[in-house]
């Protein structure tokens, strides 16, 4: 894949605008997975346009996860649906999974868009005005690894009802290519592994000289954090950025509860004053991963995740200034002693832990 076949957006804003202006051109099809996307004054140009896109003959698939987007309106679903829109929500499936409490948790976590069959976009970009101006991390690309990217939107439509004759030709397309081309990395929670989680595991023991982990949510297990403390003993410089706040309180405390294990490792840990919603790490300037899977369990475990991992070294380079301006506006845990946990922050953190460990089945 060549250089200018990559852009790489560092907020929703701009992965918005750049996803828009790839829908309106789109002549053959519109296919998009994601999370959360609502009919507010960020999603609705977006509704009406595939809409409009519909009705003019494109063939528009959309799939999004039912918990996720729950505040879409009946009124623009069936707005969607008269245009000749296929929109499709996800439900866990009870037969995939043991316990009715592994089907509610499970979630279809992707963010995937494929244009014209040729354009495809992944990372970590919902639909929603609150997320307007949070730093993320989302991908334009081309080349063969737009197939895999169809073949994934492929089986998520299925799963979410959809018949398969529509869909089957994306299904004979791999996932995996040759060494330097990209990679897609996809966990399903029916899986007993996680591929992001072997790679960010992986990275710690790849790596030279540095590792960047970012993530809005963070909650590590014990093979990442033995992996870290072994790569920190290497020599290995490991850079981690967190929001200092995120939008879910919980995970935010949960956090919190490593900061002491992860100074004492040596690990810089930077705390983004604006909302940080992008995943993704850096390894040297070798190569780096981007997408929708977050540095905890439920990312690792309960979700349809989707991830990219890029082997360009301009693509590395560009991702790797985007991060380290980020870091440079953040707070940094070695020099702010009053981040520092109070008793009854310390009570609040312990219980968040107690609470997600018991959420997860202590895994």
């Amino acid at each position: 894949m060549s250089n200018s076949q990559y852009q790489i957006y560092s907020t929703s804003k701009d992965a918005w605008d750049a996803m828009y202006q790839a829908i309106l051109a789109a002549q053959k099809s519109i296919y998009w997975e994601l999370y959360i996307f609502l009919d507010d004054e960020a999603g609705n140009p977006f509704f009406d346009l595939l809409e409009q896109k519909a009705r003019a003959g494109v063939d528009v698939k959309i799939v999004v996860d039912s918990w996720g987007s729950f505040w879409l309106s009946n009124r623009r679903v069936k707005h969607l649906r008269d245009a000749g829109v296929d929109l499709r929500f996800f439900h866990e499936r009870k037969k995939r999974y043991r316990g009715w409490w592994k089907r509610l948790w499970s979630r279809m976590h992707r963010k995937i868009l494929v244009v014209d069959e040729a354009i495809g976009f992944i990372g970590g970009v919902n639909v929603g005005k609150e997320m307007k101006d949070w730093l993320d991390i989302h991908v334009r690309l081309e080349g063969n690894v737009v197939h895999s990217l169809l073949r994934a939107f492929a089986k998520s439509y299925i799963i979410c009802g959809g018949e398969k004759k529509n869909v089957r030709r994306f299904l004979k397309h791999k996932l995996l290519f040759s060494r330097g081309e990209d990679e897609l990395i996809l966990d399903e929670p029916h899986e007993r592994r996680s591929s992001a989680r072997e790679k960010y595991i992986s990275a710690l023991s790849q790596a030279r000289e540095r590792v960047i982990f970012f993530s809005p949510y963070y909650f590590p297990d014990k093979k990442f954090l033995l992996a870290l403390w072994q790569a920190r003993k290497r020599g290995i410089r490991v850079d981690l950025l967190i929001p200092f706040r995120t939008d879910v309180k919980i995970m935010t405390m949960v956090a919190y509860t490593w900061f002491s294990i992860l100074k004492k490792a040596g690990v810089k840990v930077h705390l983004s004053e604006q909302m940080l919603h992008g995943k993704g790490v850096i390894v040297d300037d070798d190569w780096a991963m981007v997408g929708s899977s977050n540095l905890e369990h439920t990312s690792f475990y309960d979700n349809y995740e989707a991830n990219l991992q890029i082997e360009d070294k301009a693509a590395i380079k560009s991702l790797k200034d985007i991060v380290e301006g980020w870091m440079v506006k953040s707070r940094h845990l070695h020099d702010n002693p009053s981040i520092e946990r109070s008793r009854w922050q310390r009570f609040q953190q312990w219980a968040a832990v107690k609470l997600y460990k018991f959420w997860h089945g202590n895994k």
